[in-house]
């Protein structure tokens, strides 16, 4: 564990000398991450395994269709399809599409989000460790 006040490294709190103690681990930074990854394999992995779909981002993909023949036609089964169909737009318009397309936009922003969050970890480590280059 090393204190970010003593490495000198301008830039946040604690590593500018302003006084402020930072504790940071970058072992354990690293360790949290691959834990992480590791946890994001299944999300990654085929969209069927032994005859099930998996739960994983292919599978939600192919196989995750939420439809009025799913579904049903009954008012709230129809809203509810609906509501499943509709995708933001960057233009910050909402679509509608086939199926559960919002379910699937929001399960791949999900994966892609969390992979972003593994990588953050390891560079915010990487740079605890340009800024101390003794820790280890």
């Amino acid at each position: 564990m090393v204190r970010a006040a003593e490495s000198g490294a301008p830039g946040w709190p604690g590593a500018d000398g302003s006084g402020v103690e930072l504790e940071y681990d970058t072992a354990l930074m690293r360790r949290v991450a691959e834990e992480l990854e590791r946890q994001l394999g299944p999300l990654k992995g085929p969209a069927h395994a032994e005859g099930y779909t998996t739960g994983s981002l292919e599978s939600v993909q192919s196989n995750g269709g939420l439809t009025e023949r799913e579904l049903g036609s009954w008012p709230a089964a129809s809203a509810f399809t609906r509501s499943v169909g509709m995708v933001p737009d960057p233009g910050g318009i909402v679509s509608l599409e086939q199926g559960n397309a919002a379910l699937r936009y929001v399960y791949r922003l999900f994966v892609t989000r969390y992979e972003e969050a593994v990588q953050a970890i390891r560079a915010n480590a990487d740079e605890y460790d340009r800024a101390n280059p003794t820790q280890g």
